[in-house]
């Protein structure tokens, strides 16, 4: 299994690199050729918006893998031990209940929009809102496995 969820980390951070180099190269191209050629792709700024919600939505799960979610820096460094613990349970409980809200409607949201496609692109609406759950929905797992780690380490060796 930890092979897997490595594999699966890896494939997570190409697809944010590729779609962040993509949206680079869009963004410039239409700069170029607003400014050079006076005439724009109709697809560019459409295409870079729906890789932006990708970029955020894909990071998010790794975000989550390395700590990075809802936890304020300054008063969990500040804190040792049963306070250090409940904090981090705290968040780890409310991020779960906030995901699990997020995958729901992001589920309903897909569903509703399969019926709409982009004015550009042409393509089902569907296809850009998918990684909301997706990528919510990966989040919580890794906040449910943080919680489980939490839980089980004793709060004298508990760090973040």
């Amino acid at each position: 299994m930890p092979a897997f969820t490595a594999l699966f980390e890896k494939l997570l951070k190409a697809l944010v690199i590729i779609a962040n180099g993509a949206m680079l190269l869009l963004v410039f191209g239409q700069v170029i050729t607003r400014y050079c050629f006076g005439w724009t792709p109709h697809f560019g700024e459409e295409l870079a918006r729906y890789l932006f919600v990708w970029v955020v939505f894909l990071s998010l799960p790794l975000v989550a893998k390395y700590g990075g979610h809802m936890c304020i820096e300054t008063i969990t460094s500040r804190v040792r031990g049963n306070t250090l613990k409940t904090l981090n349970i705290l968040a780890d409980i409310f991020s779960i209940f906030f995901l699990a809200i997020m995958v729901v409607n992001g589920v309903r949201m897909v569903e509703l929009a399969n019926f709409q496609t982009s004015p550009a692109m042409m393509i089902p609406m569907s296809w850009v809102y998918v990684v909301i759950p997706f990528g919510c929905g990966v989040m919580l797992c890794y906040v449910i496995a943080n919680l489980v780690r939490v839980l089980k380490t004793p709060a004298a060796e508990l760090h973040k």
